[in-house]
């Protein structure tokens, strides 16, 4: 065998050697260091709710460890229609981009949470798209009572910052309060979502 080749494979076979071998319910596209998704059990007297919306594994992974930390109940945002690819290539004209330049748009949600009657405090999470939070979580905001409870925003972004994003989802609710919204820092820990999660919901508290 030719000496190169031979050397080309050696090395890739060391490469492959000294990747982790993750389970199937690794995080595989996240900006955050968590290498896993916990299990998350329900809990039937929790007073807290994680609801999120993620189109790759960031806000989710952030959500679901978050939510281990606080021994909250967890709802995903799925919209009836998925995004693909396509739908999120960024300054394309693809959907993403059409529905955060139409004031109006509001993607259909899959499934609705059954009742948030029982939970004190909600933390929302979302990617930040074109420097806000995607029209669904409005669909979501504008079609749930959220009065009387506690409002804990977070948000994950290559770059941006929360900005408005936050602010802006407030004025479609009523009577609830809002935290200021948190934006999760990439390659942020397991242990640091964990920590910002718990302090939190301390202030929430107070």
């Amino acid at each position: 065998m030719n000496k190169k080749i031979l050397t080309i494979l050696l090395a890739l076979m060391l490469a492959m050697s000294c990747v982790p071998a993750f389970a199937e319910d690794a995080v595989s596209s996240a900006t955050v260091n968590v290498a896993s998704f916990p299990a998350v059990a329900e809990h039937e007297d929790a007073n807290v709710l994680v609801v999120y919306f993620s189109t790759d594994d960031t806000v989710k992974a952030v959500a679901l460890t978050a939510a281990e930390a606080l021994e909250a109940d967890v709802f995903e945002i799925v919209p009836e229609q998925p995004y693909t690819d396509a739908d999120l290539a960024y300054y394309t004209n693809c959907r993403a981009d059409k529905e955060q330049n139409d004031r109006n748009a509001r993607p259909a949600i899959a499934v609705w949470p059954e009742s948030l009657e029982q939970y004190n405090v909600i933390f929302i999470g979302y990617p930040i798209w074109h420097g806000q939070a995607p029209k669904i979580l409005y669909t979501l905001l504008e079609g749930v009572d959220v009065s009387g409870k506690t409002i804990v925003p977070f948000c994950t972004s290559a770059s941006s910052g929360a900005g408005s994003s936050a602010s802006n989802l407030e004025k479609v609710t009523d009577g609830a309060s809002w935290l200021k919204a948190k934006r999760i820092n990439n390659h942020s820990t397991a242990e640091q979502i964990r920590s910002w999660a718990l302090t939190a919901l301390a202030e929430t508290a107070k």
